[in-house]
């Protein structure tokens, strides 16, 4: 390749890795099928599950209810005088599944203090929580009575009827937990279902004589304050962190800016479901057979030491259609697995790899290389040998290429001393020079960008590799060599420095050094000009730079690559760097009429 393709292609590379920064600064702001609470046969998409409780253990203490503290709802008003049957004490259950453990409390009629995933990790090593009392976010039902009062139900105490306060599930087992309060005429019912294989439970929320309860039969029902950060690099964390809606196939996005601010924002019309993200983490609210009418947005972002904490409330709208009002949700609070958020068949998965416009560029190779390394751990444990496996894959089906790639590169050596000849003989004319030099690439059947393609091929590529080392929950905390790289989602980190570089940050990473030290090799081996020799150094620094903070896994690739790349070539060429022939060697018409 010549100096304008090396510089081509840097070019092309610095705009695909950088798109991810640039979106960032601008904004573009094995799991079961859906399951039927017992509770509604006719429920579509459900199933009616059997199991008994398999352990039970003594009840925990009740506590008598201090007030709640609720610092995301502003219209929260004195409880209403017309409450009738409100518990004294509040009872806080327990259920531990193989998946989560969650702490549900009889304020609010079944409101979570904590939803854990037993198999995730924090960095701390504590499981990974959805709901914490330190965050204090969670589900959250109101509505306006007719009498204009704003009720919030996690304000009261409800009645629960239950014989532990701690349940153990198998993964066969459910469990069912009614909680009851009368309010006026009325009697508000709040039935969840778990499961012992599911990341979700099924909730129906019963309200009898609801018309005559209900300001123009409405209610609100979602999320109020937002997602907890899981992780070490909370700042990027938050990055991905944005609430949305689902409304008939198309999604709207409500983002809470990187200042902290948002406006809040309605939207008229059926909701399919709504959901708040984190990078690895989701939840979301899903409505069975309820007639909704809109959605609302508001939030606020909180200053830490780091970055913005954006606390998100998202809201349904939805209307009591009849006077003995029986709605069902399913509320998922789990992994952003894509394997098992497709099996819900209601579009949740659309939510991976597409945040932004960049990862929706390259989402369909992305979603095919992770069915790719997904198949391999049927059988390899270990992502980083998997990762290793794939860079000799891809050697192999470009190899055709590569080598192609290559020969055209050792006949375009050889013509380097007849260029030569051209540009110096038409150096005052450089349209003719160009015309004699195609004239020439067509008499010896070279495609001057032959070297280029297996290049340009690795670049959506790397992009599509990068998502997926970035933000698929399967790399998150993949360990390939213990105590080196821990996590082949985060850099390979060996010390931090006391101090920050431009690009290249404060971690000191080995796997981008090993990846710049291969180029240089690389790059030696196929020097056609020797003006270019800058280039060797010049870009392998360049990308050190550029990949230092990029996944340990994707510089895991690229090394591996490029280590390839240079055995290939000693097999093609037998070792030797390429050398310009002599200008005998190939003759060259000038093209002079006789």
């Amino acid at each position: 390749m010549d100096r304008k393709s090396v510089l081509a292609i840097v070019l092309i590379t610095v705009i695909i890795l950088l798109l991810p920064t640039y979106y960032d600064l601008v904004g573009d702001k094995e799991s079961p099928a859906p399951v039927e609470s017992y509770l509604d046969k006719s429920d579509e998409g459900m199933d009616k599950r059997s199991g008994d409780i398999l352990q039970s253990e003594t009840a925990l203490p009740e506590k008598k209810i201090g007030k709640p503290q609720f610092s995301v709802e502003s219209k929260i008003v004195d409880k209403p005088t017309f409450i009738t049957s409100e518990s004294d004490t509040e009872k806080i259950i327990q259920i531990i599944t193989p998946l989560i453990e969650a702490k549900i409390s009889s304020m609010g009629g079944g409101n979570f203090i904590n939803w854990k995933l037993m198999e995730y990790d924090t960095w701390e090593d504590k499981k990974v929580s959805i709901i914490n009392e330190e965050f204090n976010n969670g589900l959250k039902l109101s509505f306006q009575s007719e009498e204009g009062s704003f009720v919030d139900v996690n304000q009261y105490n409800f009645n629960v009827e239950i014989s532990n306060q701690k349940y153990i599930l198998a993964q066969e087992d459910k469990i069912s937990l009614r909680f009851y309060f009368k309010i006026k005429e009325s009697t508000i019912e709040k039935i969840y279902t778990f499961y012992g294989d599911a990341y979700h439970v099924d909730l129906h929320i019963k309200i009898s004589n609801a018309q005559n309860l209900l300001l123009n039969n409405e209610y609100q029902f979602g999320w109020y304050g937002g997602l907890p950060s899981n992780e070490l690099n909370i700042v990027e964390d938050y990055t991905y962190s944005e609430a949305y809606a689902n409304m008939g196939g198309e999604f709207e996005s409500y983002e809470i800016d990187s200042e902290g601010e948002a406006d809040s924002k309605n939207y008229n019309g059926n909701i399919d479901w709504i959901a708040l993200r984190m990078k690895y983490f989701l939840a979301a609210v899903v409505p069975r057979k309820v007639k909704t009418t809109g959605v609302s947005y508001s939030g606020e972002g909180i200053n830490s030491e780091k970055t913005i904490l954006r606390k998100y409330n998202t809201f349904i709208n939805a209307e009591a259609v009849e006077n003995e009002m029986n709605h069902g949700y399913q509320i998922y609070m789990g992994p952003m697995d894509y394997s098992v958020l497709s099996e819900y068949n209601n579009d949740l998965d659309e939510l991976i790899m597409n945040h932004g416009w960049y990862e929706r560029t390259f989402r369909v190779i992305s979603l095919l290389l992770l069915s790719i390394f997904n198949f391999f751990k049927t059988f390899i444990p270990n992502y980083g040998v998997i990762i290793i496996l794939f860079s000799i894959l891809v050697k192999i089906v470009v190899y055709p290429l590569t080598k192609k790639s290559y020969r055209s590169m050792k006949e375009m050596s050889k013509l380097q001393p007849l260029m030569a000849e051209l540009k110096e003989k038409y150096k005052g004319d450089s349209q003719r020079y160009q015309k004699e030099t195609m004239k020439l690439y067509k008499e010896h059947k070279i495609n001057p960008l032959g070297g280029c393609v297996p290049v340009l091929l690795q670049l959506p590529l790397l992009g599509a590799l990068f998502i997926v080392f970035r933000s698929t929950i399967q790399l998150r905390g993949a360990v390939f060599i213990p105590g080196w790289i821990d996590d082949l989602s985060r850099g390979d980190t060996l010390a931090t420095l006391p101090f920050s570089l431009p690009m290249y940050g404060d971690q000191f990473n080995l796997l981008p050094i090993l990846m710049a030290v291969s180029m240089i090799f690389q790059s030696k081996m196929t020097m056609q000009d020797p003006k270019q020799k800058a280039m060797i150094y010049i870009m392998p620094l360049f990308l050190l730079l550029l990949f230092n903070q990029f996944p340990s896994g994707l510089n895991l690739y690229y090394t591996m690559f490029n280590v390839l790349t240079i055995i290939q070539q000693k097999f093609i060429d037998g070792g030797g760097p390429l050398k310009p022939a002599e200008k005998k060697a190939v003759p060259v018409k000038t093209g002079k009429k006789k």
